[in-house]
């Protein structure tokens, strides 16, 4: 899993599995949640939102099963 560094204040950096629709998400705080069955459009979404992704897409993404990693 490679993250993608992101412009936001609250995350660091994302990475998408399309093909398990898994969303592992890392915060400025150093936590890593994955986030599964997350639709490719709201992973698209989250990309185009920056600077403030969480703000925008933070509430849907949190609707999924997660777990934290770290």
């Amino acid at each position: 899993m490679a993250l993608r560094p992101v412009s936001s204040d609250a995350l660091r950096a994302v990475s998408y599995d399309r093909e398990r629709r898994v969303l592992t998400v890392q915060f400025e705080s150093g936590s890593l949640y994955e986030y599964f069955e997350v639709e490719p459009e709201l992973h698209d979404e989250l990309l185009a939102a920056q600077p403030h992704p969480w703000q925008v897409v933070g509430d849907r993404v949190k609707r999924h099963r997660f777990r934290r990693l770290t």
